[in-house]
């Protein structure tokens, strides 16, 4: 069954299976949706995970996304992570309240820099999934300069430097080898910034031969499994 809510006073929609056993906030990428994000996330309602995604500031039916085209582009994407990291501690907190369920975390693309952001700050789902993601920002375009002083904070100490404060929350990271938007490369880098502050089975990586910057349904049924493994 699919529904339209308000969680923390932003519209969601869910998938709510017939049994639920965990609940999964779902977070989408830039340019995306809550559509979106939940069709390409196949079999997670049948698992019994009760799937919860909003849209993010300036996405979906809230606006319209950061232009390439502005002089300030990096910093109004980064502007949108961070309210929306806010707003999804919110919309996670109430939903374990209403529906007295364990809570796990995933993201793609921004909403997996998202998924670091929260991990970072002290967040505590059951296990997270980032998706074609990583823990540091894009590289910062020629010509284009930081005001915001929260976007710069960002650049000077990215989550992913900060593992000590991620808690050993179970992260798994699942990337393809061709994506051109978020490098392979980048993905490894964040894995081994957080290495050393994580126990052994807890942080994991899956690569995909080929995949480009979309979640696939591999990466999806992999990404379920590991999340199942810590219900």
């Amino acid at each position: 069954m699919e529904r339209r809510l308000v969680l923390a006073g932003l519209p969601v929609l869910a998938q709510i299976p017939e049994n639920p056993r965990a609940i999964l906030l779902a977070l989408h990428g830039l340019q995306g949706s809550k559509e979106h994000i939940l069709s390409l996330l196949p079999g997670f309602k049948e698992a019994g995970f009760l799937l919860l995604a909003p849209d993010a500031p300036r996405h979906g039916e809230r606006g319209t996304p950061p232009s390439a085209k502005s002089g300030r582009y990096v910093e109004e994407v980064y502007q949108v992570a961070l309210a929306f990291a806010e707003e999804a501690w919110r919309v996670a907190e109430e939903a374990r309240a209403h529906y007295g369920l364990p809570l796990f975390l995933a993201g793609g693309s921004l909403g997996a820099f998202v998924v670091h952001l929260l991990l970072s700050r002290g967040f505590r789902p059951k296990g997270a999934l980032a998706f074609i993601g990583s823990g540091f920002p894009m590289k910062l375009p020629q010509g284009q300069s930081l005001q915001d002083p929260q976007v710069a904070a960002l650049y000077q100490a990215p989550p992913a430097t900060r593992g000590e404060a991620y808690g050993g929350v179970p992260l798994l990271h699942l990337h393809g080898t061709r994506d051109l938007i978020v490098p392979l490369e980048r993905m490894e880098k964040t894995v081994e910034a957080l290495r050393p502050h994580y126990p052994e089975g807890r942080l994991a990586r899956f690569v995909e031969e080929g995949a480009g910057h979309i979640i696939t349904p591999l990466m999806a049924r992999v990404g379920r499994a590991f999340l199942e493994a810590w219900l």
